[in-house]
């Protein structure tokens, strides 16, 4: 199934590709890191790490503008002045799929198979890079985008003495809450907060394999696996879980994470994994003492061991000049050796091979959860961008108003523009 407004762009980058340039020496590997600040320092690491061990390599690393807010079109404009590399990093699955139609990355299943990547990376880590039965990258960096944010002392003062960790528990926790002057909970919605709730709600709800179909329109945005999930948001909302919609939608997951982990006005937030910086760094608290944070409860034990997560991945490029160097730093990465540098940098990887004793308590935690559980990409960065910024304004008007006749025009709308997307 391809997406009809894939950037033509890619198209003409693959041109641009095919006639080649001037060949890399045979020991070179180009690596495309258009990351900062200190997500680019551990790439650098990385590739330090990579040289020490393998002396007959010399890596040149570009770093280059990455076009704005977005580094994808930063990346598509070197695609296009010819820029040549064996390495792309990649953080939006959707974008994946572009660079999959556009014939510019090339299948890693061999080296898979070859270095056994298997035992560092589970199943469910494979499939996120996974197009029509072809494994196409390795992810090394991941977050938990199932995070359900307190303070204990807040929960404690409210008499609740362990983490609801059931969504009925969870929904009934709201009581104690508001008699203690408590929001129960804060959701920041003018932007895209909102949607991480739906998305947890979803998997918790139908699961990730349903989740991928819906991701991919096989099946419809109008389908009851979906009103189903809107129905257990109904619940919460009308346990009176949060502010009234105006002030949720006046406000961004900043805003919640001040209510919650700073000012401790709130019970509960859900946004991903760094929060845990700002808790540390911008509020000065201690983990686990101060703050902590529980899985999205369940609401149906069978899908119970489901998880939203982001993350950062390799890609090799259809035009390579050494294919078989990339493939051998992306082993380096899963290997123990690449696992204390990310670990030591205090970012989590999906890479069984990685000692959890290295990590803050709060990335431990759900670190060790990642070899085990099913990984399922955050929803909002698998679609399209039409439809992505349509998903985020009908969470708005779910939370202006969650009723029934309001859930069915909102489904039709989204189906409406997944189904000009898709074909």
């Amino acid at each position: 199934m391809k997406i009809l407004n894939t950037a033509s762009a890619l198209a003409i980058a693959a041109m641009t590709f095919a006639g080649g340039s001037a060949s890399a020496a045979d020991k070179e590997l180009v690596i495309f890191n258009w990351l900062g600040g200190s997500e680019r320092d551990l790439i650098v690491a990385l590739e330090e790490g990579f040289s020490a061990k393998y002396p007959d390599y010399e890596i040149k690393d570009i770093n280059p503008a990455a076009g704005g807010d977005d580094a994808r079109s930063g990346i598509r404009s070197a695609m296009l002045a010819g820029e040549e590399f064996d390495l792309l990093l990649n953080t939006w699955p959707s974008f994946e799929k572009e660079l999959v139609d556009a014939e510019l990355i090339r299948p890693i299943d061999g080296a898979w198979e070859q270095y056994g990547w298997s035992s560092a990376l589970n199943d469910s880590w494979r499939n996120l890079a996974t197009y029509d039965g072809k494994t196409y990258g390795a992810y090394f960096i991941a977050g938990n985008r199932s995070g359900v944010w307190y303070r204990p002392d807040t929960l404690a003062k409210a008499g609740i003495t362990s983490e609801p960790t059931k969504w009925e528990d969870f929904i009934s926790s709201f009581g104690a809450l508001k008699e203690n002057g408590k929001l129960p909970v804060f959701i920041g919605a003018r932007s895209w907060a909102q949607t991480e709730w739906f998305e947890n709600a979803l998997l918790r709800t139908k699961g990730s394999a349903y989740a991928k179909q819906l991701a991919e329109h096989e099946v419809p945005w109008t389908d009851a696996g979906v009103k189903e999930t809107f129905g257990n948001l109904r619940d919460m909302l009308e346990a009176g879980c949060c502010a009234e919609s105006g002030k949720m939608l006046s406000t961004h997951w900043t805003d919640a994470a001040d209510a919650v982990l700073k000012d401790g006005k709130a019970g509960f937030m859900l946004i991903g994994s760094w929060a845990n910086q700002r808790a540390k760094n911008e509020y000065a608290l201690t983990p686990i003492k101060d703050y902590s944070y529980m899985q999205f409860p369940v609401i149906k034990p069978e899908f119970g061991n489901t998880m939203s997560v982001d993350g950062k991945n390799f890609l090799v490029m259809q035009q390579a000049k050494n294919p078989e160097g990339a493939e051998l730093f992306i082993d380096f990465v899963l290997s123990k050796e690449g696992a204390a540098i990310i670990s030591a940098q205090n970012l989590a990887t999906p890479s069984a091979n990685v000692d959890p004793s290295s990590y803050d308590p709060i990335v431990r935690k759900y670190a060790e959860m990642l070899p085990l559980v099913d990984v399922f990409f955050v929803l909002d960065d698998l679609l399209p961008a039409e439809l992505s910024g349509e998903f985020r304004v009908s969470l708005q008007k779910f939370l202006r108003d969650p009723s029934e006749t309001s859930v069915d025009e909102i489904t039709k709308t989204l189906e409406a523009k997944a189904s000009e997307l898709y074909k």
